[in-house]
């Protein structure tokens, strides 16, 4: 179980967890005495403890319960059947439908169904239903503008370097047209939170990668160009504040259910509801030697094949 548990604990934080991203990069934690010193192979290597959104994986017990000795048979072969399969989980191999509806009852199979296609997580609800599509406008306007803004800043720094002779109406005209871009881009994320209610904005701004602050007259901080206008979270570009999303892969989520569902099917299976009184040391032998029994016979029988 505390393998099995560790496995669920890291899809969910890889699928689930918001990254921390500025910038297009991971933000550090701040420390007085950073030690990032070195170069070449003596150079310090950043592990997950080093980012403020690093990976901390939990540690597992074994489940503080007893084991339930009365089993049948059928339920005996059916409970080494779904320890095979989060076996091969732990072991990163994955486990079709197929063999997870022959290891779980009607009722069981029909809550994984449902797990796949239900928000279980906070991340799912809030970016689970893609970004909205009123943004799509607003992108568009700022592509073209980082386009023109990146054609600018090539020629600058090839007029610079004397590796290329543009003239300077040349490289204004182009930085002009970057700015009438980020302008209109401006213009329109204005318009849409002018028509959107407050739930709306509420919604959008979860999508933002700063605050947006139309109202703030003087003390606005959002504004025309590269560096100063909003990205839209997921963006790649640099001048992104916050572009860090949750990955929300379909794959992942699949073999988070299908993990649940075998862990909680093996569980009620396993052991005994906490109401139920004490089984004696001599039953729970005897149900771990029935165990090992069939796993011997399997074995055999998996050679013989």
């Amino acid at each position: 179980m505390p393998e099995v548990d560790a496995c669920i604990d890291l899809i969910q934080h890889t699928n689930y967890s918001i990254p921390t991203l500025q910038y297009g990069e991971r933000v550090l934690i701040q420390r007085e005495d950073s030690g990032y010193r070195g170069v070449g192979a003596d150079a310090y290597v950043f592990t997950e403890k080093d980012y403020v959104d690093g990976y901390e994986p939990e540690t597992y017990t074994l489940p503080d319960a007893d084991f339930n000795a009365t089993l049948s048979n059928e339920q005996v072969q059916r409970l080494n059947k779904i320890n095979e399969l989060l076996r091969r989980f732990v072991n990163g191999l994955s486990v079709s439908d197929k063999q997870i509806k022959s290891v779980l009852d009607a009722e069981q199979y029909s809550e994984y169904s449902n797990a796949l296609t239900s928000q279980q997580h906070l991340s799912e609800i809030t970016y689970g239903d893609g970004e909205p599509s009123t943004l799509r406008p607003y992108k568009t306007w700022v592509k073209q503008g980082d386009f023109e803004y990146n054609k600018y800043d090539r020629m600058s720094s090839s007029r610079s370097s004397g590796r290329a002779k543009y003239k300077s109406e040349t490289i204004d005209r182009v930085y002009n047209k970057s700015d009438g871009f980020y302008e209109r881009a401006l213009e329109c994320l204005e318009e849409l939170w002018g028509i959107s209610t407050g739930y709306e904005q509420h919604q959008l701004q979860k999508w933002m990668d700063r605050d947006i602050d139309f109202d703030a007259g003087m003390e606005r901080k959002i504004g025309i160009g590269p560096v100063l206008i909003p990205r839209v979270r997921g963006s790649r570009s640099s001048n992104a504040l916050d572009s860090g999303l949750p990955k929300l892969s379909k794959r992942l989520k699949r073999k988070e259910c299908q993990l649940l569902a075998l862990r909680d099917a093996a569980w009620k299976l396993a052991f005994k509801p906490d109401d139920e009184a004490e089984v004696s040391p001599e039953d729970t032998l005897k149900l771990r030697e029935r165990i090992a029994k069939m796993r011997i016979q399997r074995n055999i029988n998996t050679e013989r094949d």
